[in-house]
């Protein structure tokens, strides 16, 4: 652990004029017969100015861990960013995860993929619990991609797939309509004009199908959004599984900014998904991030249950702060 220290020490002089977070993390788990007790402590730094891009690195009690982040703009087509992330466990495991964001002209690309020899808690003793499913496997690989398609300013056509230890493939379509109010008449206005309007949020529906092993169903969801910032968001679906029996999911989150104080984030989320066979088919959480003093304590309790039926839960309490000037964003020049 001394010599990942030390890199971290060198990482934070070589960044120190420009971008530079500190990060302190403790984390606490305890599971039934998928996990056993385990508490983790971590360093990090992260925000580190890299060309184009940024740079993090972390040593824990359980693995050290390197992040690269990069991001470049298309002119007069669009603009592409990837991220790439390996960690190397104590006891010898390796995660090597990667994913590239792409906008091009009305299509917007997301694929990311993993390889690993260690299973994801033996990382983040969290992760088991997150709001999108985590392969809970202790070795193996997975890959995910999504093409959104923009027909029009209010239709989008969304198509993508999951591979590995259960592939799937979903298709569908999400419909968008602004949400407006009348402002009271101005003096002077024309009393016979149209009243002015203002944009409050907005409602997104969703409608498709997915299909693959033990799972083929319809999904329908529902997203608002105001301008304050909140967001709400309900997805479920219904089909058949394995021998044809009945098979249903359902998840939802609610978002809320500045509900702590202004700059704060508040996330509360729940995902139900039983026909899932390599991931928590039960996950709930709690997500906290409050600007306090210099810097940003986060809060995290997690908690669900295993496809063997054990059941588990979480804490994880973090501080970040800032050293140097603002972070460059991905794609500017240095």
């Amino acid at each position: 652990m001394t010599r990942m220290t030390t890199a971290l020490a060198l990482a934070a002089l070589s960044g120190g004029a420009q971008a530079l977070n500190l990060d302190f993390g403790v984390t606490y788990r305890s599971g039934g017969a998928a996990l056993r007790d385990n508490g983790l402590v971590r360093f990090g730094v992260s925000d580190v100015s890299l060309g184009r891009g940024t740079l993090s690195a972390g040593v824990s009690n359980q693995a050290l861990e390197v992040g690269v982040t990069q991001g470049f703009g298309l002119p007069l087509v669009g603009a592409v960013s990837g991220a790439a992330d390996a960690a190397v466990t104590w006891g010898g495991g390796v995660r090597l995860t990667s994913r590239v964001n792409a906008t091009l002209g009305p299509v917007a690309l997301n694929a990311g993929g993993a390889f690993f020899t260690a299973g994801a808690t033996a990382v983040d003793p969290l992760a088991a619990w997150t709001l999108a499913p985590t392969d809970l496997r202790e070795r193996g690989w997975n890959a995910d991609v999504t093409a959104r398609y923009r027909v029009s300013r209010t239709l989008i056509a969304v198509a993508g797939g999951e591979f590995g230890a259960q592939p799937q493939v979903a298709a569908g379509v999400e419909w968008r309509h602004d949400l407006t109010r009348a402002l009271p008449p101005a003096e002077g206005d024309d009393p016979e004009a149209k009243p002015a309007t203002e944009r409050t949020g907005s409602v997104t529906l969703r409608l498709g199908a997915r299909a693959g092993r033990d799972v083929l169903g319809a999904t329908g969801g529902v997203t608002y959004s105001a301008e304050s910032g909140v967001t709400l968001a309900l997805d479920a679906l219904a089909g058949t599984g394995v021998g044809g029996a009945a098979a249903w999911g359902a998840s939802g989150s609610l978002g809320a900014p500045d509900l702590l104080g202004e700059g704060s984030l508040a996330q509360v989320y729940v995902a139900y998904e039983p026909w899932r066979t390599a991931s928590a088919p039960l996950r709930v959480g709690t997500e906290l991030r409050v600007p306090t003093g210099s810097g940003t304590l986060s809060v995290d309790v997690r908690g669900g249950r295993f496809a063997d039926g054990s059941a588990g839960f979480g804490a994880r309490v973090g501080y970040s702060f800032p050293l140097g000037g603002p972070p460059e964003e991905p794609g500017e020049e240095p």
